[in-house]
């Protein structure tokens, strides 16, 4: 399970602070299978109980929250569910790719992921599981960094110059694993790299035993709005390395860049 801190701040008019505590009672359901209590999301948002009764009541009434009624522990509904599928028929990205990544799916046999961009994060909006019993952990919905991982710089890379240097500025580097580069000179090196060859390697850079290639997605405007990649455990790779599906992974994301108009 993901643990959230409450971010939320206190100086802040109580409509606001509301409004921030709901957000934050979302996000901590979304987090967990086994849901939440009012005492445990009181204790993390510092608060009293009558207060998060009285915030529950809302949710519940408007259809996001229920509450299970031996345990009396909180839940999500399919309503928030609903929200976000609305939003991601809406994005043509995802539509055109879908064949083209259960195609790439049964080429390889790993699992295949598409990615968008969101501010400093990559957000993954379709996945399709592999065939092998031992799998990485991954969600659609579930956000990642840009610069240790392979569909982050695979997006990242092709960014304007401009937008590199505001990024390299504003993102403060995780060191999730031995092999992530937390250093901007080297992250600019690799990505330079990518821009060269076309496509963006993880290896085990944001998740141990975890291998990954990237390739990004351009629009008709030939600006990248996503990326595609194939990732595997790296035991289940046997006597192949990530690297031998270059050339798959970057067919699809020329074909998906083609659907989307680009003229690669």
């Amino acid at each position: 399970m993901q643990h959230y801190k409450y971010k939320g701040g206190f100086n802040v008019p109580e409509g606001i602070q509301s409004v921030q505590r709901a957000l934050y009672i979302l996000e901590r359901l979304a987090s967990c299978k086994n849901g939440a209590t009012a005492s445990e999301i009181a204790k993390e948002l510092g608060v009293n109980r009558s207060t998060v009764f009285r915030l529950m009541e809302t949710l519940i009434h408007e259809g996001y929250v229920r509450q299970a009624a031996i345990t009396k522990r909180y839940y999500l509904t399919m309503k928030v569910f609903s929200l976000g599928s609305k939003l991601l028929d809406e994005m043509d990205i995802r539509t055109s790719a879908r064949g083209i990544l259960e195609a790439l799916q049964k080429e390889t046999g790993h699992t295949i992921h598409l990615g968008l961009r969101d501010l400093n994060e990559v957000v993954y909006i379709d996945k399709i599981s592999g065939t092998n019993p031992i799998q990485m952990y991954s969600m659609i919905g579930r956000r990642a960094p840009l610069y240790c991982t392979g569909v982050g710089k695979a997006i990242l890379a092709f960014l304007k110059e401009e937008e590199i240097e505001s990024y390299m500025h504003n993102i403060v580097f995780t060191k999730f694993t031995p092999n992530t580069i937390t250093d901007p000179e080297h992250l600019k090196q690799e990505l330079n790299q990518i821009r060269d060859r076309g496509y963006a390697l993880d290896l085990e850079e944001h998740e141990n035993g975890i291998r990954c290639v990237a390739a990004p997605i351009f629009n008709y405007n030939h600006e990248v709005i996503g990326s595609i990649s194939v990732a595997a455990v790296a035991i289940t790779l046997g006597e192949k390395n990530i690297e031998d599906y270059v050339s798959a992974v970057m067919h699809a994301a020329r074909t998906i860049s083609e659907l989307l108009g680009a003229r690669i």
